[in-house]
């Protein structure tokens, strides 16, 4: 007897020929240029470039907050370049979590409230969104912490309340834009540490230090709007970006 054939499984996300321009008044400045990037489940991805390479202009396409002038994003097999704000929106709240170098914490809620006010729209009802936050929270190391406000916490504690946030509602991938930029370094390589052990979710991470990109297994260098390099080890040597 023939075992039923089993469809491959669609990339997490997948950038096919994406390009980005912006009208100036001196004309268009493009600052990506036919990008081709495939994220797979289980990935753990840096994306390291200097200022202005045009990596954070990536990471906003590739979560579906901004719209490529040319090619398609493609998210679980979804292509998003047909799709309606509202449509995209909904997509986003599914399968993306986002983590930024400022930690948007509300100051006057305490830990447990910041996790759940950002599943707000997801769909759960009150009682399961602090359930979701609880879990979150215990699963970054601020089990004890629950019931402390920002100003209660370091800034290495508001940002793991930032990372809760953005995985409790168990996204497919998790976006990290310069994660470690407003902390210190030992604080900051807590923070990498913990987004490379997170089980159940796809990492990438937006950074210009090709120090915090050795971290991850694999590192896909850009440099004037194009992926230059992509693959394991340490891509990122020649100390652009620091």
């Amino acid at each position: 007897m023939t075992a039923p054939e089993v469809p491959p499984v669609e990339p997490v996300v997948a950038l096919r020929g994406v390009s980005k321009s912006y009208a100036t008044g001196a004309g268009d400045l493009t600052v990506l240029r036919d990008v081709d990037l495939t994220i797979r489940d289980g990935e753990r991805v840096a994306i390291v470039g200097p200022s202005g390479s045009g990596k954070s202009t990536m990471l906003g396409i590739m979560g579906t907050l901004d719209a490529p002038s040319a090619g398609d994003v493609v998210l679980r097999g979804r292509s998003t370049a047909t799709m309606g704000d509202a449509e995209r929106s909904d997509l986003r709240s599914r399968t993306l979590g986002f983590v930024f170098q400022q930690f948007h914490l509300l100051p006057h809620a305490d830990a447990v409230e910041n996790v759940a006010l950002g599943m707000l729209y997801s769909g759960f009802v009150r009682a399961e969104r602090r359930r979701r936050a609880v879990e979150a929270l215990r699963r970054v190391g601020l089990g004890g912490r629950l019931d402390h406000r920002p100003t209660q916490l370091s800034g290495g504690e508001q940002q793991r309340v930032a990372v809760a946030r953005a995985i409790a509602h168990e996204p497919a991938l998790l976006l990290a834009d310069e994660p470690t930029g407003a902390l210190d370094e030992a604080t900051g390589e807590s923070i990498i540490d913990l987004l490379c052990r997170l089980d159940g979710v796809s990492v990438v991470v937006i950074t210009h230090d090709p120090a915090v990109a050795a971290r991850f297994p694999r590192q896909v260098r850009i440099r004037d709007g194009r992926i230059v390099a992509d693959g394991v080890g340490p891509v990122a040597s020649d100390g652009e970006g620091r």
